[in-house]
C-alpha cells in the first residue's frame, strides 16, 4: 500500500453507500483500507443493501443523502461494469467530493449540490493499491483516493481532469401534468413498499393535488388503487392508500400499515396516471 502525506486539515468525513450487501466481506474491507490509511476519518454508512448492480437506486439514495450532509467525501460503489473501459471519478461539487464508476451513479447527487464543479480520472491514482485487482475497485481505488480527499489532498493531485460535459448520465423517465392528469413512473421501493414516483415537488404544486382529495391511480390501463392526498401515513385509515410528498419532497403512494408494492402489484418503471376521482 502505497502512503498519503500527513493531512493539513481535520479529515472530513466519507459516507458510503454500495451494493456490496451485509453477508460479505467487502464493506469490511473497504472501511478497512480506509481505517488503515487515516484511523481518524470518519465513516458513514449510508446503505450497502441497494440491489447488485441497479445503479438507479444508487443513484436517487445518494441524491436524497447529500442535501442533509455536512462537507464530505461521499464514496458511492454500484459497479456493474467494473473491470471495463468505464472511469474511475472523483467529482467536486460545492464543497463536496464524490468518488465511484462513471456509469450515472454519482450524477443525480452532483447535482443536487449545484452541478459538477470539475471531475477526475482516477483510475491510475498514485494512491491506489498495488497489486490492484480489476474486480475489486472499490478497495484497490475508490478506497484509497476517498480517504485521500478525507484528509485534505485535492483531486488533481489524484488524477486527471475530464470534461465535467462527457460524464455518464442515466437515463431518466419524466413526470407530466395535463389539467387533471398527473403522470409519473415508480422510481423506488423502500422496504415498507412504499413507492417513490418521479413526480417532484414544483410539479406538486402545479397539479391539482390538494389535502383530503380523492384521486385514482392508473396503471397498464386499470384503476389499481382509490387514495387519498395527504402529509402523512395517519391521513387516512389503517390499510388505506395514500399519496404524499414523502421525505425528499417527490409524490410517494402508500398504504398505511401496509405494503403498497404487493398490495397493487406495482414495479419499478411502471407507469402511473393520477386524476381526481370520479365525483
Amino acid at each position: 500500500m502505497r502512503g498519503t502525506p500527513v493531512p493539513l486539515i481535520e479529515p472530513r468525513p466519507v459516507t458510503f453507500l454500495s451494493d456490496f450487501g451485509y453477508t460479505d466481506e467487502f464493506t469490511g474491507v473497504c472501511r478497512s483500507v480506509i481505517f488503515r490509511i487515516d484511523p481518524a476519518i470518519t465513516v458513514i454508512d449510508v446503505t450497502h443493501g441497494i440491489e447488485p448492480g441497479d445503479i438507479r437506486r444508487g443513484a436517487l439514495a445518494l441524491a436524497a443523502l447529500v442535501p442533509y450532509s455536512a462537507p464530505a467525501v461521499h464514496l458511492a460503489v454500484v459497479d456493474p461494469g467494473v473491470g471495463s473501459d468505464r472511469r474511475a471519478l472523483a467529482i467536486a461539487a460545492g464543497d463536496h467530493f464524490l468518488v465511484g464508476p462513471d456509469n450515472g451513479l454519482l450524477i443525480l447527487a452532483a447535482e443536487r449540490l449545484g452541478g459538477p464543479d470539475s471531475a477526475f480520472e482516477v483510475s491510475a491514482s498514485p494512491v491506489r493499491l498495488a497489486p490492484m485487482h480489476r474486480t475489486f475497485h472499490g478497495r484497490d481505488i475508490f478506497s484509497p483516493v476517498a480517504a485521500a480527499l478525507a484528509r485534505g489532498l485535492t483531486p488533481d493531485e489524484l488524477g486527471s481532469e475530464i470534461d465535467v460535459t462527457g460524464l455518464v448520465r442515466i437515463e431518466m423517465p419524466e413526470a407530466s401534468l395535463d389539467r387533471e392528469q398527473l403522470t409519473g413512473h415508480v422510481m423506488s421501493i423502500d422496504r415498507y413498499g412504499n413507492l417513490a414516483l418521479n413526480i417532484g415537488p414544483e410539479l406538486i404544486l402545479e397539479s391539482f393535488l390538494r389535502d383530503g382529495e380523492a384521486l385514482a391511480v392508473e396503471s397498464g390501463g386499470r384503476v389499481v388503487a382509490e387514495a387519498r392526498f395527504g402529509s402523512a401515513f395517519a391521513d387516512v385509515e389503517s390499510g388505506n392508500p395514500v399519496l404524499y410528498p414523502d421525505s425528499s419532497g417527490c409524490l410517494s403512494l402508500a398504504v398505511n400499515l401496509g405494503n403498497a408494492a404487493e398490495t397493487f402489484g406495482l414495479e419499478p418503471d411502471d407507469e402511473l396516471r393520477i386524476t381526481p376521482a370520479a365525483r
